[in-house]
């Protein structure tokens, strides 16, 4: 006779694991360091900027700290912080705390390995230069993102390390970020960028056999716009900057895209 299978599937998969913690230590770690975020864009915001009404609870917290001059961040903190002592250990593997301005309590997490850290207009204003010359782990940031043009702000400053900068991106269009959601950065294609910047360099040996239609249809690209701003920004750097890496830096562009949650 044949027997009927008691065993129910759920057609939307499982929502919860109640018996996740008795699964070997191993196992379970594995789970943390698979659940860990990709590379994130951590937007820093300037203490001068905290009198406005803050948009979630990690944006408040800071703000009901003490009245420490140190920089803030409106990304949000790595989930794995907060799910459990196991997963938040696995997570400091990762993440710490950085960016604390001379002996405040730093206040950003962030993993130097891979995330981008972003400056706007307001934390490279002249009223942030005394924050620039005392911020701590400027040497650990490896991807810097400011806006175009503000570089040498952010570079000009005495006593500012950025010995291991590796790339360093321009971004547009940043007035289009609403307060409160969780933009991430698009950079425009890397391949993209070195075969145009290449076709420039090239263009500008042979400019006599150049035509105005020609450059008048690069400049119609976007993506090359901000391109050939990039590279014109970084030749100024060059000049201006009593700035040396050990080697040549990454240059890139992007525009910030709005999330999903706002």
């Amino acid at each position: 006779m044949e027997q009927t299978s008691t065993l129910t599937v759920n057609p939307h998969g499982a929502t919860s694991f109640p018996k996740f913690r008795e699964l070997p230590a191993e196992l379970r770690i594995k789970v943390w360091q698979f659940a860990m975020p990709g590379a994130r864009t951590v937007i820093i915001k300037s203490p001068h900027t905290r009198k406005n009404v803050p948009t979630s609870l990690d944006e408040a917290l800071p703000q009901a700290l003490d009245g420490e001059m140190t920089w803030q961040s409106t990304t949000r903190i790595p989930a794995l912080l907060h799910v459990s002592a196991e997963a938040r250990h696995e997570a400091l593997k990762h993440y710490s705390l950085a960016l604390g301005v001379d002996k405040a309590q730093p206040r950003v997490y962030i993993d130097f390995n891979r995330d981008t850290i972003f400056f706007g207009d307001a934390e490279l204003t002249p009223e942030c230069s005394p924050l620039w010359t005392k911020t701590n782990d400027l040497e650990k940031v490896r991807r810097l993102a400011v806006v175009p043009e503000g570089a040498w702000r952010a570079l000009r400053w005495t006593n500012v390390d950025l010995t291991s900068l590796k790339t360093l991106i321009f971004v547009d269009d940043t007035e289009k970020i609403k307060p409160g959601c969780q933009a991430h950065l698009v950079e425009d294609e890397p391949s993209v960028a070195e075969l145009i910047l290449q076709f420039q360099l090239e263009q500008q040996i042979q400019q006599l056999e150049t035509t105005m239609a020609e450059v008048q249809l690069e400049l119609e690209n976007p993506m090359k716009q901000r391109i050939q701003a990039a590279r014109d920004e970084l030749d100024t750097l060059k000049m201006v900057l009593p700035v040396e890496w050990e080697k040549d830096l990454v240059v890139s562009t992007a525009v910030f895209r709005e999330g999903r949650v706002c």
